[in-house]
């Protein structure tokens, strides 16, 4: 695993660099700042994941952000504190997978960082309030793009609102079986295995 870390060089950075590298064989992680990883540009190699340090973005403006978006062609976990403007992150930085708090346990953190390689989505906050808040990648547009017709993403917003087979099939006048194959297919499009890999959060 080839991992980049954006932050600064203190001892909190290279703890968490150390977990990671102690966790995984072969791994190994790149830490840069963030002026240094905008000035690389187009040379960027390729990462497994990207885990950003919130207190580096604390003094980008929106476009840096973007430009970060734009660099980043991984999955992202962001690591940050509830005093931090972490759903503007969420909304500037696309394909974040994870938002966790900074001071995470370790077997919380590697545990993220294993459903995030696996495709999935982890956070320390409820994943309704974000998605609540339009962010970019729980609105109609990330469900297209995943190829989900209008009936499924109708039925993952209800999973997702924490709705039982029973009451969507009630709801939606359809078998609990029809339900369970669209769900299936759900499951399938965005390449998961459950639900909980998909939508992990922990309260």
């Amino acid at each position: 695993m080839k991992a980049l870390y954006l932050g600064e060089k203190n001892l909190g950075s290279l703890g968490i660099i150390s977990i990671i590298e102690a966790s995984y064989q072969m791994a190994s992680v790149i830490l840069k700042n963030v002026e240094k990883f905008l000035e690389e540009g187009t040379e960027q190699q390729h990462y497994s994941i990207g885990i950003i340090d919130g207190k580096a973005l604390h003094t980008c403006p929106l476009h840096q952000l973007k430009q970060i978006s734009q660099l980043l062609n991984c999955p992202v976990l962001l690591l940050v504190e509830d005093d931090q403007p972490w759903q503007k992150y969420l909304e500037q930085i696309d394909n974040v997978h994870g938002v966790i708090k900074r001071e995470s346990d370790v077997e919380f953190f590697i545990n993220t960082i294993n459903i995030i390689r696996d495709g999935g989505y982890c956070y320390s906050w409820d994943i309704h309030s974000i998605k609540n808040n339009g962010a970019a990648m729980f609105n109609d547009e990330y469900y297209a793009s995943a190829g989900l017709t209008r009936r499924e993403t109708e039925i993952l917003k209800m999973c997702l609102d924490g709705a039982t087979n029973k009451a969507i099939s009630i709801r939606l006048s359809r078998s609990e079986k029809t339900i369970s194959a669209h769900k299936s297919n759900i499951l399938r499009k965005l390449g998961v295995k459950r639900f909980s890999d998909l939508f992990f959060h922990c309260r």
